[in-house]
Parts: structure tokens; sequence; C-alpha cells
């Protein structure tokens, strides 16, 4: 019983939705100090008329769509505003994955936005009754980690670069942990079993990235706004899959309470 109200709360209080506004924010802040779009995570044209104001207006969208999901009477536009701006994303590495040229590595990003994509979705939902909503983000999602795990197994050498020497098992062992993490996850999703828990095992995992592989280079090299930006971006992915993870333990719930209980059917064949 007190790991069901322990699993519920961040549920109720929302906290995914807090996650992904935070994140968003801090994603936005970078994007406008150096006032332009990066081709790690926002592919757009390099002819694109009046790149620089529209990346402003993206990272507006960022930044005011992040503050908007800390607040009960935007959540809605904010998260739908988001969406958008992930799904233009993911078109512009749509584009790039179909070529021509054919960009194979374009899959990865296209993983990336996705994973953030519907994490907003989620948020657009989280009111909505059945399960096929919460089926079909565990299933994109899933596809989505064993991409993420995909490749890190096919560039482990640049993954255990980003690998601090100093941790024990070496570069190359945690960038292949690592993929295996992620292949678990998607697992778990696409399976549904033990997928709560594979999503906040997978968010530790996300979180790790932050603190060990993108926060240290960020502060010893503060003016490398990539750097910045993947620790937020690492984040946004993160409440992506804590939001799976609370919809599917509302799901879970909404399923325990409908259910009839063993002593009420027995109780019903006794009266009858």
């Amino acid at each position: 019983m007190q790991a069901r109200t322990t699993l519920r709360r961040p549920v109720d209080a929302g906290f995914g939705v807090a996650f992904l506004g935070i994140a968003a924010f801090l994603y936005g802040i970078p994007f406008f100090l150096q006032g332009d779009f990066t081709d790690f995570w926002q592919p757009v044209p390099k002819g694109l008329p009046f790149r620089e104001t529209f990346a402003y207006l993206s990272a507006s969208v960022l930044v005011l769509g992040g503050l908007g999901l800390l607040m009960s009477r935007t959540i809605r536009p904010a998260a739908m505003a988001l969406l958008l701006l992930f799904a233009f994303f993911d078109a512009c590495y749509l584009l790039r994955l179909i070529g021509p040229p054919l960009d194979p590595f374009s899959l990865m990003g296209l993983a990336e936005q996705s994973a953030v994509v519907v994490g907003a979705w989620i948020i657009l939902r989280r009111d909505a009754e059945g399960s096929a909503g919460a089926t079909t983000a565990r299933i994109v999602f899933g596809i989505c980690s064993l991409i993420f795990g995909l490749a890190h197994f096919i560039g482990r050498v640049p993954t255990a670069n980003m690998v601090p020497e100093w941790m024990p098992g070496g570069q190359m062992f945690w960038a292949l942990a690592t993929g295996v993490g992620h292949v678990a996850v998607g697992i778990a999703l696409l399976a549904n079993r033990l997928a709560v828990l594979a999503t906040r095992l997978g968010v530790l995992m996300y979180s790790c990235f932050v603190l060990f592989s993108h926060l240290p280079g960020a502060f010893t090299h503060p003016t490398q706004w990539l750097r910045w930006e993947g620790a937020a971006f690492s984040l946004c992915m993160g409440a992506g899959l804590w939001l799976v993870g609370d919809l599917l333990a509302a799901r879970k719930q909404e399923t325990e309470r409908t259910r009839p209980s063993t002593v009420d059917m027995t109780s019903a064949v006794q009266s009858a």
C-alpha cells in the first residue's frame, strides 16, 4: 500500500509536467544567448529565410512554454506550443533522413525529438480516458529507446569519449552499459512488463548523463552553449520518459479502481 501511495503522488502532483517545464525553460536559455539553431538538436535548413529571427522565436517558445507548464491555467497551450516546436524539429530530421542524400544518422535525432513530443502529447491527454493513449506513448518511446541503445553501440567510441575518465570500469564499459540500459527500457515499454519501474530507472540514467557527461564540461567551458544545450535536452527527454511512466501508472490505477475485487464478486454471488 505504501509503495502504491508513493507511486501515485508524482502522478497527482504533476511532477512530470513541472519536470518538462523546467527542462524546456533551461533548454531555451542557451539558444537566446547564442542567437542561432544547432545542427545537433535543431537541424533547421541553413537557407531558411529570417533564420535568426526564427531562432529567437523558437527560443521564446521554449522559455515561455516551459514557464507555462509551471502554471495551471497555461499548461495546455504551453504543451501544445512545445509539441508543435519539437514536431517541427522532428520534421527537419525526417527530411534529412530521407534525403537526398540519405542520412541514416538522422534517425537518432528523429527519435530524440519524438521522445519530447511524446511527453508534450501526454500532457495534452492527461485528462483523457482509456488506455489507447498510454499504449501509443509506451510503444513510441519504447522504439525511441531501442534506437538510443543502437546508437550507443554503433557510435560506441564517441559515446565513450563523453564518459569521464575517472569513472570506474572505463569509458567503453559505460558507453556499452548505458546502451544496454536504453535497450532494457525499450524492451520493458514494448513488452509492458515493469514498464513504470523502467521509466523511473531510465530517468535516473538520463540524470546521470547530465551530471557526469554534460555539466562538468559546461562549467569548465561556460560559453560553449552546446554543452548547456546537451544537458537541458537530456532533461527534456528524461521528462518525456517520466511522463510516460506517469501515464502508465495513472491508467493502472484506473484499472484497479474499476476492476471488481474478489470480495465484491463473492458477496454478489452470495446475495444472488
